[in-house]
């Protein structure tokens, strides 16, 4: 029985059709391997899908790997792919300048499948290991959603696409009401795991590959909703209060009701109007847009909690104020 074809990709750079094909042989266990005989094929072919690992030949005619090894690495969504140098040359110091460069292996022609296997087996090792290094420095723990870290620099990437695109970009804040009061009476543990519950819930909810879901703060979790206009926010928030309330967690220090609930609060930026632009472009677009999220939902709170407040953002000669519209 043939062996399961190993899961990742590879990217062959060389202008030599023939190092090509005798590399794809050795390689042939992999499922994905693409190839390009010119610098600019393959960064475009980067851009197109980001490959696991690139090897890349040092001497091409249009342009060397050099270059193209630090147009990659000048890329920020490009920069982490690990690349494995292949040259005829020996000289020491090409090795040196390829490594300093970011390179994470040199390999010199002529080279043996064995030599090339193993290279590859190892950067990929490492890699996997790095990615799931990265991974958890933006996941919390307790909830298994994105962490504060990775929240922030969601909003910030998706204040610049907005914009950029002309769109709507909404924020939902969620806590559970009465909650230290529900820790104290019913244990850590109880108050972890209704945590726990209340992320499924959102995670259930965000029903699109853009939605975002995170843990804020201790008990606070968000819910970041890309090309939704405030209207579809409220529908959402709603939504997610209900399938709260549908848990049925018992809560005996409430004095809203005898089971979990949640207060929220809703933000929403519009590209297209004039005043939410102008925010979008600040350097502190994705703080703007937490504020406001955050003044609805003190307004939720205020006004008897288990609800939603949408706080709206009035522009004038003043600066922005933000102003309560509870729903």
């Amino acid at each position: 029985m043939p062996n399961s074809p190993i899961q990742a990709s590879l990217l062959l750079v060389d202008d030599d059709p023939s190092i090509i094909q005798v590399m794809r042989r050795m390689l042939s266990n992999y499922a994905t391997i693409r190839f390009a005989t010119n610098g600019l094929d393959a960064i475009r072919l980067c851009r197109e899908a980001a490959p696991d690992l690139i090897l890349l030949d040092a001497q091409m005619g249009d342009m060397s790997g050099l270059k193209v090894c630090e147009e990659l690495k000048g890329d920020a969504a490009l920069a982490d792919i690990p690349i494995i140098f292949v040259s005829s040359l020996q000289e020491a110091e090409l090795e040196r300048a390829v490594l300093e460069m970011g390179a994470v292996d040199f390999i010199r022609k002529p080279f043996t499948a064995s030599q090339v296997t193993a290279r590859v087996t190892t950067q990929l090792k490492l890699k996997r290991l790095t990615d799931e290094l990265r991974d958890s420095a933006r996941v919390d723990l307790l909830t298994g959603i994105a962490n504060p870290r990775a929240h922030e620099e969601a909003l910030r990437r998706e204040a610049l696409r907005t914009l950029e695109a002309g769109q709507s970009l909404s924020l939902l804040l969620l806590e559970p009401d009465f909650f230290d009061a529900y820790a104290a009476a019913h244990g850590d543990k109880a108050a972890d795991a209704a945590l726990v519950k209340l992320a499924e819930v959102l995670v259930r909810q965000a029903r699109r590959p853009g939605d975002q879901v995170a843990r804020q703060g201790p008990a606070r979790l968000a819910m970041l909703l890309p090309d939704t206009p405030f209207d579809g926010a409220l529908h959402v928030a709603h939504r997610v209060l209900a399938a709260v309330e549908a848990l049925d967690i018992a809560h005996s220090q409430s004095s809203v009701s005898r089971h979990i609930t949640c207060s929220a609060g809703v933000a929403s930026f519009n590209a297209a109007s004039p005043g939410d632009a102008q925010m979008l472009r600040a350097a502190n677009a994705d703080g703007a847009l937490g504020a406001v999220a955050q003044t609805g939902l003190a307004q939720a709170v205020a006004a008897g909690r288990a609800q939603a407040s949408y706080a709206v953002v009035q522009h004038g000669a003043a600066g922005a104020n933000v102003m309560p519209d509870p729903v």
